[in-house]
């Protein structure tokens, strides 16, 4: 869960970006900004060093991100390294995607299920997903071979599991209290 100080700062840049009309291109931006600093977790490190003098350390965010993304972002970019909240990126990052997710009225599905869902199947769940949640979806489709069969779908904070696996845990343990 984010912290205040990174929900007040994602909240700052999505008020920016909702006037430039720009809340999913900023989103988009900052995602590849978070996965970045995910893929090399060193290049976070440096900028997070203290004995590295800030202006170093914004030069190499112009280097790297300059062009890339949206002035403002760049800009958002250097005020979290000059506070010293840059390590906070990807809090800020989720933070941000809640906002935009709330405002914009889309829910993220994940549906796990034992191999992978075909188009076909993937168009129909997220057409019920889109019902159910009365909501745009978005739906990402994760395998667990474990599942044995069946869906598990997480919606937000709630979870239906409809699995192979989980019906057989609920038989045994009917035949345990049977038993006992």
């Amino acid at each position: 869960m984010a912290s205040i100080v990174s929900e007040r700062y994602a909240l700052s840049l999505y008020e920016v970006a909702k006037e430039c009309g720009q809340a999913e291109s900023f989103y988009e931006e900052l995602s590849q900004v978070a996965k970045v600093f995910e893929e090399y977790p060193e290049y976070l490190k440096l900028l997070t060093t203290p004995s590295i003098p800030l202006p170093e350390k914004q030069e190499t965010l112009k280097k790297v991100f300059g062009g890339k993304v949206h002035d403002y972002v760049l800009n958002f970019l250097l005020l979290l390294t000059e506070k010293r909240r840059i390590g906070l990126i990807s809090e800020i990052r989720k933070a941000y995607q809640d906002q935009y997710y709330f405002e914009e009225g889309i829910a993220e599905v994940v549906a796990v299920t034992a191999s992978p869902l075909g188009k076909g199947l993937l168009g129909k769940l997220r057409d019920k997903m889109c019902a159910v949640t009365k909501k745009k979806v978005i739906l990402r489709n994760e395998v667990d071979p474990k599942l044995i069969g069946g869906i598990v779908v997480r919606i937000d904070n709630r979870q239906v599991d409809t699995s192979v696996r989980t019906r057989l845990a609920e038989i045994a343990q009917q035949m345990n209290h049977i038993i006992a």
